[in-house]
């Protein structure tokens, strides 16, 4: 009976169809010669759109299937990818982003120290703001909307991402030592061996663009954590063995940055100027056995009532900086009142007219710390929320990303030889917005009465129903 319908009502349109250009007669030819002109027109039309919409829709099936394939990875190992991708020519930034950059990079530092010495207890507080912006930048070329907004206002000022990327890409350029001084910055991209995490490969191109990133598809088992560790390791001139203890089942990638830095003091110390056994005052007012340092030095500053001098290293790329806060104010408390535009001026002010007397004491410690609190307070918040948009990074519909944690860690060796000093910055991305069901336990115990049925899937009909009252025999 259904399909009669059917088939009356076709035969209905035709008819229909029929007369509507019968009825045009001889005189109206012309007008249904054009209407049927038309018609062809647009049905070409139509199809020329379905035939471009399915090749859309079959090269999007082949980049992301591409995209898979450049990602997969054997199980049990961690394979290097992204080989076949050659760094790009990177632009320089004019002098206004440059300076955008400097004043921008100098007040996220300080922001960033102010807000960890309000948890420190009292303890050696050190931060490698270079670290710490690279890891940064490598994640937020993976951000969009509200987040990359967020990240760009903290990180960049008034850069757009591309300047950004420009300023920074050149600043690690620069701080590339000679003779006297060696400076390293490593990149690395991990990600987790997962077919619905399709990693988008304008990202991967973007970060090997600007920051030479390596790319690492792992299992993240405990070989993976191995296996970072000792890029770590390497990258840090082991001065900085690990950064992951372990890895979270909601871990998706880790991009990670790691520094090492090594500079011999222009001018050697000799025996004379090398004082043992002296005292240095801790926070506490106790008194602690020192090794000071003595010399005479130049580029005198002041700053907010502190008293600062510069000491060379031998490349003349790099300059220690030490600043003694004022009588009764300890360095946490001095650091908490410098704008990092300051703090620039001053140094860059610095008065080589001056002779300073300067006595360093030796010191050498390790510091780690997380860095989530802190930029969620310097404006940050979206980037480790469920609203978090890294959809640049990887599909947000197959894998949608926050950030987890940033964890930094640094150490510092500083004798009569010179500086030693490491970093390493691991951006943990998590994913966002997936809540674990919770399992509802029900005991059905089927010991009286019950109805059973045989149901057709397609419509869920039964096919047989019935009940079963008992099951004797």
């Amino acid at each position: 009976m259904v399909k009669f319908r059917y088939k009356k009502r076709l035969l209905a349109l035709t008819m229909a169809g029929m007369l509507l250009l019968s009825g045009c007669g001889k005189n109206d030819k012309k007008d249904a010669e054009t209407t049927s002109e038309r018609v062809k027109s647009e049905i070409s039309v139509t199809e020329e759109q379905k035939e471009e919409t399915q090749e859309k829709s079959e090269e999007k099936a082949e980049n992301e299937k591409a995209a898979a394939e450049y990602l997969s990875a054997p199980a049990g190992k961690t394979n290097i990818m992204g080989e076949d991708l050659i760094k790009g020519e990177v632009t320089d930034p004019t002098e206004e982003e440059r300076q955008e950059f400097i004043d921008a990079t100098a007040d996220f530092s300080f922001n960033v120290m102010k807000a960890l010495l309000k948890d420190s207890n009292g303890d050696n507080v050190m931060i490698s703001p270079d670290s710490i912006i690279s890891a940064l930048a490598m994640t937020e070329n993976g951000a969009d909307g509200k987040t990359l907004e967020e990240m760009m206002k903290l990180l960049g000022g008034n850069l757009s991402l591309t300047a950004y990327n420009e300023a920074l890409s050149s600043y690690n350029t620069m701080l590339e030592g000679d003779e006297g001084v060696k400076f390293h910055n490593a990149n690395s991209i991990w990600v987790r061996n997962d077919e619905r995490l399709k990693v988008n490969k304008d990202f991967v191109q973007t970060n090997k663009d600007y920051y030479d990133a390596s790319l690492y598809v792992a299992d993240f088992d405990n070989k993976t954590i191995d296996d970072i560790n000792a890029w770590v390791d390497e990258n840090t001139n082991k001065m900085i063995n690990k950064v992951v203890d372990r890895i979270p089942d909601d871990a998706m990638l880790y991009l990670i940055n790691a520094v090492a830095f090594e500079g011999a003091w222009a001018e050697q110390y000799d025996d004379s100027q090398i004082k043992e056994g002296e005292k240095f005052t801790n926070l506490k007012g106790e008194k602690e056995e020192a090794v000071f340092l003595t010399s005479l030095e130049h580029g005198y500053f002041e700053l907010n009532g502190g008293l600062g001098f510069v000491k060379p290293y031998r490349s003349g790329i790099y300059e220690f900086v030490a600043i003694l806060p004022p009588e009764g104010m300890s360095a946490d408390e001095y650091l908490t009142n410098i704008e990092g535009k300051d703090f620039v001026k001053a140094y860059n002010d610095r008065d080589y007219r001056a002779d300073v007397h300067a006595k360093l004491p030796e010191f050498s410690y390790d510091y780690d710390t997380s860095l989530k609190n802190a930029l969620i307070e310097s404006g940050m918040a979206t980037a480790f929320s469920d609203a978090a948009d890294f959809g640049k990074m990887a599909d947000k519909d197959l894998m949608p990303l926050k950030i987890g944690d940033v964890i930094h860690k640094t150490h510092i060796e500083l004798d009569r030889n010179g500086t030693k000093a490491a970093a390493v910055t691991s951006v943990e991305m998590q994913v966002s917005g997936i809540i674990p069901e919770e399992k509802t336990i029900v005991d059905i115990t089927l010991d009286r009465s019950f109805a059973y049925a045989i149901v057709d899937t397609e419509t869920g009909l039964p096919v047989f129903l019935g009940t079963v009252n008992t099951v004797a025999k």
